[in-house]
């Protein structure tokens, strides 16, 4: 036993000394695909953050070349060692879960797409686990992204002020010939910078600068420690001009665990490095836009703020060198640290929540938006409360007036805008206020809104607070305002658990659950909640990512994939856990390192459950980047994990099996030749995407020889991608000779796109109007219902089906076909009744646009005079009241609107329209829809109504026509006309009738034709 056990040391030894004689000898060879990786880890960010299918395809085809002469270098190496580690197995899988989705994928061509990402993510995380082996090697990781990320803050930064930077860098790029251009860098007062969207941007930079404080705790030289502490500087000054809520309240808690993960020794020193860089960081917000300062001075800020984190860091190199003697006799134990740090966030909290009173500006005719303050708090429903305020005016005179309103929004409000007005109170010199209000049930939220009225005197407003109205009872004092915080910040974390974002995730969420439920086992396949979304929303919204990365994969790979998603959340845990407590590890250096990386990958993935930055390729390039790092230094020098010999299968069980996984080796020439199988997929995508972009130019052109040679070779090259067929289909009908071979391969194209794309309510109205240009009427009637039950709350796509049965019922009136006419104009009017069905499930319920309604109103009047009208008057018809149309179910005819709702109410009542004067001396006012008048031609306008007593009650007003409202002439019992001749330079843009009925009454009808 013993001779044997020798003999196996031995040759353990001898191989490991021959490996790392391979290593040496084609170290060169390693660097230089390190490097190859590190270009794209390095340039993705500036290229959109390699969100769009143009910038990944390149990125992709890039790495999985590298990825094959990796592989090709292993076989020189003798290296056969693929997985391994139980990071390295669940990575495999979840790109293998992504490989298996697309049999079962809703759309082929997005869930290769999606696949191909995760190839490329797969392939960079082992490429860089495999050669990082050394700290150095990661410290050159380590350095590229954190380049990588000032490029991003250096960027961002000169958005915000001002930009000029950037454009000189457009003008470079321009000048090359570099087809790339930085724009949307600030947006609504946010830095986006090149990733184009903050959230993101702050989950990326919150990654790095915990690497940043890291380097600048182990880092051997003086310099290098200076620049991590600048890095770490703007780094956080950028997180903060993003405005990010989800990273600024996360950063805390990510540093707790920061600090609980690093090693004794070096908590204290990451917990001052870390606070230099906050304190530095007050600098250049004084300098920002949100401190009122001009975008212009921010870089003057930007460098206080570097001189001073220089100085702050300098100071701590002083202090650490002195040993902090009288710190390290104490002997400190990790958790004291929570002490300063816990001190430190009360003392910020306490500063940036000292109130100051509001002080409004005077009422200014001309506009501005400083004489108006609005606020928003959570009362609970159902309850009477009281408004107490102190009020001082600048001015003593008799114009003193301030008006304060109360409102009350629910969800449906806070979502889709609108409220319920409580109160409103309009004072004049009162020192003090008290507004007695009532909160109704379901309400979510009350806005107070206080304006001033007078035109010289400012108003000061001071001890705001609510009151229980039965008790007095002081419930909450409310701040109008703060001293050192900014409204703009301030507003952003105020009633976060009932803003828009917030409801609008947990609506995502819960029709992100009905995906799932309908694709549970293998999911949807990637890509699949940009296609499905609009069948299951829940109100129509254009987001093709789901906000939650968990959701995402749940969705496209079903159970099986969040199961192998969760065991390599749970695989990171445990390998920290295996490094921490078994292994023998001197350098205290490679367990900073770790504890970092830990906290970074956590970082992210928590913030992937609040946002879609995982959906941007180069933020998830940039976490399987920390978890190669974070997995390198287990997969090459595992600890020993003792498993106890007590029969129990406990946890230190569990660790030993987990760790003792048996490695899965491969052939490297099998892996190098299928990198570059898997590699003709993204090669034959951008050849087809340059194609069809000669296409395109060539259609601007009016070269469509040329167009139909290039979107056929697209169309060939791509196979799986339905706009190309639909675009290749489309031009061959478009010929002016079409051969019975282009007919035949435009509809087998079409019949292709239908089964390829299936799910995609955009193709399927495409096909739709292809399959009608084709005389297949019946089957372009039936996938335009295929594409309105994919995306029932799409107005357009309501439109489409109605115009397809108006347009072929017109064909066949003028063949002489009254019957199919009438089966047309049946199944156009029954579309009211549908829509209205389907709206019943909206949250936000659509009406009829202006151009569906032309072609519902031409339809009615076909209907009332089917047997009796020529077809020349349809045209002629350009309003016809429909009044049981009422498709959002809110008892208002959808053609028509209230002008002043405190005046007047308009409701259907059977089949007519009930107009009632809510106060009989001051009447109000309704109007039409918008109405296509044109200039130059005569109109008359046929008012029905019931038991009219005289025609003075009936007035009309037409914009650009009228100054003022005129009578209708009567014409009969309960008829009114009038005839209109517009000028021939008539304004047609947002012309309406409006109507005022000086009396209670039902409208019959109202139609408006043209003479």
């Amino acid at each position: 036993m013993g001779t044997s056990s020798k003999g196996e040391k031995r040759g353990k030894a001898r191989k490991t000394v021959k490996s790392i004689k391979h290593e040496n000898k084609y170290s060169i060879f390693r660097m230089l695909i390190l490097v190859l990786n590190l270009i794209v880890v390095f340039y993705s960010p500036f290229v959109r953050g390699l969100y769009f299918e143009a910038e990944q395809l390149p990125a992709e085809i890039f790495i999985l070349v590298s990825f094959a002469i990796f592989w090709i270098l292993k076989h020189m190496e003798n290296g056969r060692k693929f997985i391994s580690t139980p990071i390295e197995y669940c990575s495999f899988g979840l790109m293998l879960i992504y490989f298996i989705s697309i049999l079962s994928s809703a759309s082929t061509r997005l869930a290769i797409s999606e696949w191909l990402k995760y190839c490329m993510y797969f392939a960079v995380f082992f490429m860089i686990t495999d050669l990082s082996s050394t700290l150095k090697n990661k410290l050159i990781v380590l350095w590229t992204v954190i380049a990588a990320s000032m490029g991003l803050c250096v960027v961002g930064l000169d958005g915000a002020a001002g930009g000029k930077v950037v454009d000189a860098l457009n003008n470079v790029f321009d000048f090359l010939h570099i087809p790339v251009e930085f724009f949307g860098i600030y947006v609504d007062g946010r830095i986006h910078s090149t990733i184009q969207y903050p959230n993101a941007l702050a989950a990326y930079l919150m990654a790095v600068f915990f690497v940043t404080v890291t380097i600048s705790i182990i880092s051997p030289k003086i310099w290098q420690r200076l620049i991590a502490g600048v890095c770490s500087f703007v780094f956080t000054t950028t997180i903060i001009l993003t405005l990010s809520r989800g990273v600024m309240i996360l950063i805390p808690i990510m540093f707790v665990l920061y600090l609980i993960v690093v090693p004794k020794g070096t908590k204290l020193r990451a917990f001052l490095m870390a606070l230099c860089a906050a304190v530095s960081s007050i600098i250049p917000i004084l300098f920002s836009s949100l401190s009122g300062r001009s975008d212009s001075n921010l870089w003057l800020g930007i460098v206080l703020g570097m001189i001073l984190s220089l100085i702050f860091t300098a100071v701590v190199e002083g202090l650490f060198k002195l040993r902090f003697k009288v710190m390290l006799k104490l002997k400190l134990k990790p958790y004291f640290l929570f002490i300063p740090v816990a001190v430190a966030v009360v003392a910020i909290l306490i500063i940036t929540s000292i109130p100051k009173e509001l002080e409004l500006g005077s009422y200014n005719p001309q506009g501005g938006d400083g004489y108006y303050f609005e606020k928003s708090i959570e009362l609970q429903p159902g309850k009477e409360y009281k408004l107490l305020f102190d009020v001082s005016y600048m001015n003593n005179d008799d114009e003193n007036s301030l008006t304060v309103s109360v409102s009350s929004r629910d969800k449906a409000n806070i979502m889709f805008g609108g409220d319920s007005r409580l109160v409103e109170v309009s004072e004049n010199n009162s020192d003090t206020l008290e507004i007695p209000f009532t909160v109704p049930q379901g309400s979510s939220i009350v806005d107070f809104k206080f304006v001033n009225n007078s035109e010289k005197s400012k108003v000061s407003i001071d001890n705001a607070k609510i009151v229980d109205s039965k008790t007095g009872k002081n419930l909450k004092s409310i701040k109008l305002g703060y001293k050192y915080l900014p409204d703009s910040v301030a507003s952003r974390f105020q009633n976060l658990m009932v803003s828009r974002s917030f409801i609008q995730r947990q609506i995502y969420l819960n029709d992100g659950f009905r995906i799932f439920k309908d694709n549970w086992l293998l999911g949807a396949g990637g890509g699949a909640w940009s296609v499905l979304i609009f069948a299951y929303q829940s109100y129509l919204y254009w987001s093709t990512q789901s906000h939650a990365y968990f959701l995402q994969v749940t969705v496209e790979t079903g159970i099986l994939g969040l199961i192998i998603l969760v065991m390599l959340l749970l695989s990171i845990i445990a390998q920290f856990i295996m490094d921490y407590k078994y292994k023998e590890e001197e350098d205290i250096n490679y367990r900073v390192v770790q504890g970092t990386l830990l906290t970074s990958i956590l970082g992210m993935f928590l913030h992937s459950c609040l946002d879609f930055d995982l959906s941007l390729s180069s933020v998830f390039l940039l976490l399987w980047t920390l978890l190669a790092l974070f997995n390198s230094g287990y997969r090459h020098n595992k600890p020993v994990v003792v498993k106890k010999n007590d029969g129990s299968s406990g946890k230190s069980g569990l660790l030993f099996r987990l760790n003792n996984l048996k490695a899965f080796n491969t052939n490297p020439i099998v892996m190098a030749v299928l990198s570059f199988v898997i590699m003709i997929m993204p090669i034959l995508f951008a050849t087809a995407s340059s194609f069809e972009g000669k296409y395109q130019d060539s259609m601007a052109a009016g070269n469509t020889d040329d167009a139909l040679k290039y979107i056929k070779n697209a169309e060939s090259l791509d196979a799986f991608n339905a706009d190309y067929k639909i675009k290749y289909a489309d031009l061959l009908l478009s010929g002016e000779n079409i051969t019975k071979e282009d007919f035949e391969t435009a509809k087998r194209l079409v019949d292709e796109a239908e089964k390829t794309d299936k799910y995609n309510a955009a193709t399927m109205e495409n096909a739709s109007i292809l399959n009608i240009k084709m005389s297949m009427f019946d089957k372009g009637i039936e996938l335009v219902d295929r594409a309105i039950e994919l995306r029932p709350f799409y107005e357009q796509g309501w439109q489409l089906k109605i115009n397809m049965h108006y347009q072929l019922m017109m064909a066949y009136l003028k063949n002489g076909d009254p019957e199919n006419a009438r089966k047309h104009l049946d199944l156009a009017l029954e579309t009211i009744n549908n829509a209205k069905t389907k709206n019943e499930e909206n949250m936000d319920p659509f009406v009829f646009s202006e151009k569906t309604m032309e072609y519902l109103e031409r339809l009615s009047y076909i209907n009332d005079n089917f047997e009796d009208f020529a077809l020349e008057q349809v045209d002629k018809v350009k309003f016809l009241s429909i009044n049981e149309m009422d498709i959002d179910s809110d008892n208002v005819p959808d053609q028509w609107t209230i002008v002043q709702k405190e005046r007047v109410d308009l409701s259907i009542s059977e089949t007519n329209i009930l107009v009632n004067n809510i106060k009989d001396n001051t009447p109000g006012s309704v109007e039409t829809r918008s109405i296509s008048f044109e200039g130059g031609k005569d109109y008359k306008i046929e008012l029905i109504i019931d038991n009219p007593e005289d025609a003075t009650d009936v007035l009309y007003f037409i914009p650009g026509l009228h100054e003022d409202f005129v009578q209708l002439e009567k014409a009969g019992e309960g008829k009114y006309l009038a005839n209109i001749e517009l000028p021939s330079d008539f304004n047609t843009a947002n012309t309406y009738i409006r109507f005022r009925f000086l009396k209670d009454l039902l409208i019959k009808s109202l139609t408006v034709t043209e003479i």
